[in-house]
């Protein structure tokens, strides 16, 4: 049986141990507390880590996503790592999401909500 469970290693923020599935996930970019821009990332994603304490100020929750198609354990080195805010199994589950993100955008752009 191959080893699902990222184990965490402690190292900078707290970190939880999550099972390792594949999948796809959203990144929304902030520009002054304010949603600027969405992106998906549509590789072969798992969640590697899961921060408690954020990368922004505003203390948001994010995910680290490393990209392996492979089984079994990660190499430890050359991986492709991203952060994202959402993650999805069903790739279809996670464009719509990330079309739903960038319509809110557009719309709080067009209401004149936004920092730029």
């Amino acid at each position: 049986m191959f080893n699902r469970t990222i184990n965490s290693d402690g190292r900078g923020n707290r970190l939880e141990r999550v099972p390792r599935i594949k999948g796809f996930g959203v990144a929304i970019d902030f520009l002054d507390g304010w949603p600027h821009d969405a992106r998906q990332l549509d590789h072969s994603l798992f969640p590697e880590r899961v921060l408690r304490s954020g990368f922004e100020d505003n203390g948001h929750r994010r995910f680290a996503f490393v990209e392996y198609a492979g089984e079994g354990t990660p190499p430890p080195i050359g991986l492709v790592r991203s952060v994202g805010d959402v993650f999805f199994v069903d790739p279809r589950v996670a464009e719509f999401v990330w079309q739903a993100v960038i319509e809110k955008i557009e719309n709080d752009a067009a209401a004149g909500r936004t920092a730029a």
